[in-house]
Parts: structure tokens; C-alpha cells; sequence
């Protein structure tokens, strides 16, 4: 089926659509929509080329999805994932390549880069922060 017809009947009713009130573009919480808005540009059902990225299992790195032109007909085949573990900057350098040197979707780089980029700064470690004391004079003056 072609993508637009595909797009034309899950537009405005699919499972995983969250409509709100005063929201005028509709979210989707669907795999590889990389900016979860409802739109054929970030659907990740219906084009023949999508792109996804999520957090890796182990709470370190990010994981790269993509459809293969080869398993066109076989969804349960056609999703190729990678996972990259390396440092931040290796891992959005090779988000870049892949999608540049494979010409694939260059529509979404930039959303595929800062999506990545959320992900791994959420998984940077905190810095440790003292906890503040109150001082004990001031308290008692206070009361």
C-alpha cells in the first residue's frame, strides 16, 4: 500500500494518538515518530523508510532503528536496530554518517540528532550536590 493512502486512513484514528483540548496538532506516542507529533512527515508506520531512536536497555547509549529496503513485504524482518555505545559525541557523529553516507531520510537528521541528543544528556550522571544545613542560631531566632 502506497504511504499516502495508509496515511489517509490512519490520520485521524489509530492507537496510538493522544488527542487533547486547546492542542491543535494531535501527539503520537507511536515507535520511530522522532518528534511524537501526528504527521506523515514523523509517522513511523506508514513511509517505506523510517528512522527511530530510543534509549538503550542498559541506561547507557542509544538505539538506532531503521527499515531495510530488502523485507519491504515482512514487517517482522524489516526493522533493522543498532545500538551505539559509545561517548555522546562518537554516537551522534555516527547518527550523522549513517544517515549522510546511506542518503537515508535527510528530512529528519536534525530531528534524528536532537532526539539523540536528549537521550544521552539525560543519561549524563548528576553532579553531587551537599544538602543544605540550617543553621541553628537562625533557626532559634525565628521562633
Amino acid at each position: 500500500m502506497s504511504s499516502d493512502l495508509c496515511w489517509e486512513i490512519i490520520r485521524n484514528n489509530h492507537a496510538y494518538l493522544l488527542k487533547k483540548r486547546n492542542v491543535k496538532k494531535p501527539f503520537s506516542t507511536e515507535p520511530n515518530n522522532l518528534r511524537n507529533v501526528n504527521c506523515l512527515r514523523y509517522n513511523g508506520f506508514c513511509k517505506k523508510r523510517v528512522l527511530g531512536i530510543e534509549p538503550a536497555p542498559g541506561g547507557k547509549g542509544i538505539v538506532l532503528s531503521f527499515k531495510t529496503r530488502r523485507n519491504q513485504n515482512k514487517p517482522g524482518k524489516n526493522m533493522q536496530v543498532t545500538t551505539i555505545k559509545a561517548g555522546p559525541r562518537r554516537a551522534l557523529n555516527s547518527v550523522r554518517r549513517f544517515i549522510h553516507y546511506n542518503r537515508y531520510r535527510k528530512d529528519l537528521r536534525m530531528a534524528a540528532l536532537r532526539r539523540a541528543s536528549a537521550i544521552l544528556r539525560s543519561q549524563r550522571a548528576q553532579p553531587f550536590k551537599k544538602a543544605r544545613r540550617r543553621n541553628r542560631k537562625a533557626a532559634a531566632k525565628t521562633e
